[in-house]
């Protein structure tokens, strides 16, 4: 849970980069406004001169070489063919105009620079160019009239037009104004070439005249072209006029303005023949003069428009470099701050961290190890940062450094005080009970009775559990238990005296073992390390099931595997049982349901013995104590085997007497400490303990028929199976009742 809160947190440095990141965006935005404003204006000022130059400029030329073979085109049909060599040249320069002009527009530097509008209108003027060859097809071959020839390129001249109308010098209302009139007035000079293109037509046939259509449209284009040449000049600065002026008031200007009132004035019937030759020398010149005028005019407002350009450029220049420099500066002295305080604020979390992972601890360890602790050296005051707030932030953390130290070497001392006082209660309680162990095993010597002596292995039993239980007390202080064997013990022994300690020990069935003996000084603890997991065995698995015990020798040492037929533990529970077996953790007195597992951990931990608890294929839970093969002192000897094989309590769940009275037993583990083992591992020259057999003190009478041999020569009766035992005791018990329903004086 600790660590999925740290990652859902947030780190300090984060929230001081949002913190500040909140104010310099805000002026990072202002400043991306104002530079936009100005950097659209100056790239429109690029974009439009980049435009005027790829567009505009070859687009005049393409315009003229098209105006060029309009004429030649409609004099070629009206001559009927005959007037071939002026068709060739003026083809020869519109192709060379074309070539030019889609260089220039094709160009990535031109199409980057060009407006959607102006893309648009160039896609659909190279479409017209690209059907120029069917237009010239038609001419060749005779199948469009002049008038149809100049329609089709005037289709062509009118969208090169409106092309050069989407282009603007630049983005300035004043300028966009001035350039469209320059443009006005370049589209009345497009009127006075058709006008042109059918004034020359006509002279070509025999007829020398107009007809009807031809003459509407050359009406319509003297009106128009008239319109817009005027408007034009009214709607230019006088700095643009001087040109046009001079152009308006030539005497060419007013003797076309003459002729195309004359020829309007004529019909479609009037001959153009007297005409012709003044209609040349009018119109000759002004094809050229007409255009070098409209071109100074628009030097003229380039040059004009430059010092807005520069202006625009001036405020680019002031509002990205100062507003720049705002920024950076702003960026500068916030990150400078920001680290400054992320510094001072991470060396508290640092010394914070430091007495959380390493001081504590470490001075926990010290006093769990018995040492003394200085409190003034292990606090030493917290000294980070120069802000105020965060020096007074240290202080603090500093007193509560010192109240955090003293409060664990307070517990620390009261954990002594509880272990010293589990000691002291364990040796007081232990003390009492080897002392009645000791007067139990006099009285049991001393019985005659079967019943009395049934009552006082009973006691044995409770008061060797007593015992199990004082020795708990002194593992949870971290001592060891006072109990030990100088000589090696058979595993049969400690595996008697562990079920001795359980309270079901009828449960207990030893299926095999293989015969061992351990050392002497880990006897009492791998005794008490499964009577732990035995007990546990026996008390969460239904009472009618038994609990099975065998131990085997492995390559690593010997074995001892615990299996009951309860409920089982589910994986997670599986899980923490051997981690907790594994890595035994301080005991808590609030956790004490646990207090079994624990003593386990701590003993199996102490001598090194794996202890593993995995689940039973019954359904149950298993457990396997792995005992190191450092603690195996040799064999536990053939003729203990023997005995232990004979005996049939042993396989049956011992239903008669209890497993540390079995007749032919080895002394019990429980007796007093220091008292020698059994089995092979014992000491030759050791006196020979005394053995308490069944009906031994009783009457001859009294005891079995066949008596079979016992240890030390002494007669033992022949054991009764377990069906005519149990039959005989449930007639004993039926008997006892109908005589207690007799003698019941109630009734």
């Amino acid at each position: 849970m600790a660590s999925y809160k740290r990652s859902a947190t947030r780190s300090l440095r984060l929230r001081l980069l949002v913190l500040l990141l909140v104010p310099l965006l805000s002026l990072a935005a202002l400043w991306a406004f104002a530079a936009y404003l100005t950097t659209r204006d100056a790239l429109g000022k690029y974009e439009a001169s980049t435009t005027y130059r790829k567009v505009a400029e070859p687009g005049t030329s393409l315009a003229a070489a098209l105006q060029q073979e309009r004429v030649a085109a409609a004099v070629l049909v009206n001559a009927g063919g005959r007037e071939r060599d002026g068709i060739g040249t003026a083809r020869a320069g519109t192709d060379a105009a074309q070539a030019a002009f889609r260089r220039s527009v094709l160009s990535d530097q031109a199409r980057r620079t060009m407006s959607e509008t102006t893309r648009r209108r160039l896609d659909q003027l190279l479409t017209q160019l690209d059907g120029l060859v069917g237009v010239r097809a038609q001419v060749n071959a005779g199948t469009v009239d002049a008038l149809g020839a100049i329609n089709d390129y005037d289709a062509v001249v009118d969208s090169l037009l409106r092309l050069f109308g989407s282009v603007a010098l630049i983005n300035d209302p004043d300028i966009y104004q001035q350039g469209t009139a320059i443009i006005s007035v370049s589209t009345a000079h497009e009127f006075m070439m058709r006008e042109n293109a059918l004034v020359l037509a006509a002279l070509t046939t025999p007829e020398q005249r107009l007809t009807g259509p031809e003459y509407t449209l050359f009406a319509r284009s003297a009106a128009n072209g008239r319109y817009l040449f005027d408007t034009g000049l009214a709607g230019m600065k006088p700095s643009l006029r001087g040109p046009l002026d001079r152009l308006a008031a030539s005497s060419d200007m007013g003797t076309l303005r003459s002729l195309e009132d004359s020829i309007v004035a004529g019909g479609a019937k009037a001959p153009l023949r007297p005409k012709e030759e003044a209609w040349r020398s009018t119109v000759t010149p002004l094809t050229m003069t007409w255009p070098q005028a409209t071109n100074r005019a628009g030097a003229i407002l380039t040059a004009e428009a430059k010092p807005i350009g520069d202006r625009i450029m001036s405020l680019l220049y002031a509002a990205a470099g100062f507003g720049l420099l705002a920024v950076v500066l702003s960026i500068v002295v916030s990150v400078l701050f920001g680290r400054g305080l992320a510094r001072e604020l991470t060396g508290l979390q640092r010394a914070a961290l430091d007495l959380a992972g390493e001081r504590l601890p470490h001075v926990i360890r010290r006093l769990r190890a018995g040492e003394k602790v200085d409190v003034d050296a292990e606090v030493p005051p917290i000294e980070v940062g120069t802000s105020k707030e965060v020096s007074r932030v240290a202080d603090a953390l500093t007193t509560l450094q010192r109240t955090a130290v003293q409060a664990a070497i307070s517990e620390a001392r009261l954990r002594q005080g509880i272990s010293q006082v589990f000691l002291n209660l364990a040796w007081r309680s232990q003390s009492l009970l080897h002392r009645q162990l000791s007067m139990l095993d006099t009285m049991e010597r001393q019985a005659t009775d079967p019943d009395a002596l049934e009552g006082l292995f009973a006691l044995d039993h409770l008061t060797t559990r007593m015992r199990r239980h004082a020795e708990g007390l002194v593992i949870l202080s971290g001592s060891a238990p006072a109990r030990g064997w100088h000589n090696p013990v058979a595993v049969h022994d400690i595996l008697r005296a562990a079920i001795a300690e359980v309270e079901d020990y009828t449960r207990v069935v030893v299926e095999s073992t293989a015969p061992a003996a351990l050392d002497g000084s880990v006897v009492a603890d791998i005794t008490h390390l499964l009577a732990e997991l035995i007990e546990n065995a026996t008390a969460f698995s239904p009472p009618p099931t038994q609990v099975h015990v065998r131990g085997e020798l492995a390559a690593t040492g010997y074995a001892v595997e615990i299996e009951d037929r309860g409920i089982g533990m589910n994986e997670a529970e599986l899980a923490d049982a051997n981690h907790r077996l594994t890595h035994p953790p301080e005991f808590d007195l609030a956790d004490s349901d646990r207090l079994g597992l624990f003593i386990v951990g701590r003993l199996a931990e102490r001598h090194g013995i794996e202890v593993r608890v995995t689940a039973s294929p019954y359904g149950g839970t298993r457990a396997l104590a792995l005992i190191p093969l450092d603690f195996i002192a040799g064999d536990g000897g053939s003729d203990y085997d023997q005995t232990w094989s004979d005996e049939p309590a042993v396989e049956t769940g011992w239903q008669s007497a209890p497993p540390w009275r079995s007749p032919g037993a080895a002394p019990r583990l429980s007796g007093v400490t220091g008292a020698a083992g059994a089995g092979d591992g014992t000491d030759a020259d050791a006196p020979e303990l005394p053995q308490r057999v069944r009906q031994a003190s009783l009457a001859p009478q009294l005891r079995a028929d066949t008596p079979a041999p016992g240890p030390a020569g002494v007669a033992l009766p022949t054991t009764r199976p377990p069906e005519e035992t149990r039959s005989l005791m449930a007639s004993l018990q039926q008997g006892w009742i109908r005589g207690r329903e007799e003698d019941d004086p109630d009734e």
